[in-house]
Order: C-alpha cells, then sequence, then structure tokens
C-alpha cells in the first residue's frame, strides 16, 4: 500500500525515510574518506592501509557527497508534504514523556535534513555533477548575484559562516542525533519488543523472525 495506515507506514513515506537514510549515510562514509584518506592537507598520517592521498581526487569524489546532500535537501521538500497530508500510524504505548521526546526528534531530524543540505550547497566552491545535468555552485547562481548587487556581500561572506555552521552541525550534532534515533528504534524492537521498527520496515523484511509487527496489530485492534 501507497499510503500510511494506523499501524504501519506505507510504501512512500519508507521510500523516503530509507532513501533519505542510505544518502545521510553514504554522505558521511564520503566526505571522511576524502578528510582522512584522500586530501593531503587532512589526512592521516602515516597513510592507513597504504591508501596515498591524491588532491587530483579530491574534488571528483566529493562531487559524490555534494549530490547526495543536495538529493536530501530536494527529497525533504515532498517527504515533509507527504507527512502533512497522510495520517500518522498510531503511536505505541508509552508515557508522555516518550512520545514528546519522540516527536521532538522527529522534527529535529527534519530541521537537519534541511539545515546540512542548504548550509552545504550554500558553501560549496565547484558545480555540483549529477552526470545528466550539472547545478552551479551557489557564488555563480543567479540568487547569488542578486543578493551581491542588492547587499554587496561576496562570496566568502556567505560561504564562511555557511562552513561553519555545516562543519559545526555535521561534526558535533547531527550524527548524535541520528544515532540516538537508531538506539531508540532498537530499544523498542529489542526492548519493548513493540511495532515502532518494524512498521516502518519494507514488507519482507517486516516479516524476519521476532518481528512485532502482528503483535502491533493485535494492539491497535484491542484499543
Amino acid at each position: 500500500m501507497l499510503k500510511n495506515t494506523a499501524d504501519r507506514f506505507g510504501a512512500v513515506a519508507k521510500f523516503f525515510h530509507w532513501t533519505m537514510a542510505a544518502a545521510f549515510v553514504l554522505a558521511y562514509i564520503v566526505v571522511y574518506y576524502v578528510i582522512w584518506f584522500v586530501d593531503p592537507e587532512t589526512s592521516i598520517k602515516p597513510a592507513l592501509f597504504d591508501i596515498q592521498p591524491n588532491g587530483a581526487l579530491v574534488v571528483p569524489i566529493l562531487n559524490i557527497h555534494w549530490v547526495l546532500g543536495v538529493t536530501i535537501g530536494v527529497l525533504v521538500i515532498p517527504r515533509w508534504i507527504w507527512r502533512m497530508i497522510n495520517v500518522e500510524p498510531d503511536p505505541v504505548p508509552g508515557s508522555a514523556l516518550e512520545h514528546w521526546l519522540a516527536r521532538l526528534a522527529h522534527w529535529a531530524l527534519y530541521v537537519f535534513m534541511i539545515v546540512m543540505p542548504l548550509t552545504g550547497y550554500l558553501n560549496t566552491y565547484d558545480p555540483t555533477d549529477f552526470g545528466l545535468f550539472v547545478i552551479p555552485a551557489f557564488r555563480d547562481s543567479i540568487v547569488f548575484h542578486w543578493i551581491s548587487a542588492s547587499f554587496g556581500w561576496t562570496a566568502e561572506q556567505v560561504e564562511t559562516p555557511m562552513y561553519a555552521i555545516h562543519k559545526f552541525v555535521g561534526h558535533w550534532v547531527a550524527w548524535v542525533v541520528v544515532l540516538l534515533h537508531i538506539a531508540a528504534a532498537l530499544f523498542h524492537h529489542r526492548v519493548r519488543k513493540d511495532a515502532t521498527l518494524t512498521r516502518m520496515l519494507p514488507a519482507f523484511a517486516s516479516r524476519m523472525p521476532g518481528s512485532t509487527e502482528h503483535s502491533g496489530k493485535e494492539e491497535s485492534k484491542d484499543r
């Protein structure tokens, strides 16, 4: 089914969730691969696993990070719209505080899905090449030229604070919230044994041994 029900998330919500989750993880892997192994200025010394830094590869590999970031930034718009026009599965049993924290965590993730791609794009100095088309760097865009003409700002005046925000959130905040989100899902699955995790899994995965989907349905029928 495409739409959500009172018991579980539909195919569209699952597509947004897992596609963006995969893009987020891959974006982290790519950027830290560049920082630790590829960029001669930041790579770990001596080189690990005999991977020699190569400055010529920094931008081509970072382009993958940029593509993933732009993809997240674009998908967050229809994902939010779909969330607003769709029903939400009934919350699993829990205290009012737990439900409030869950809502807070979800909205925090939405904030990061907007802030990280936006600040990333605004401080990217090269175009983002998707293969079939290219998105110009913000400093080369019509929007920036209008801002520059209207307010006299230089590219550096925009890129420097955006880079600082992107780096701080990426290094110290975003991954912590994501890990807490994963830990909470596993806690509900392994300890509480409710349907928090399984109702977001693809249909084939929700039927895995130990799945609590059916018990979640029975609980919703009892309500």
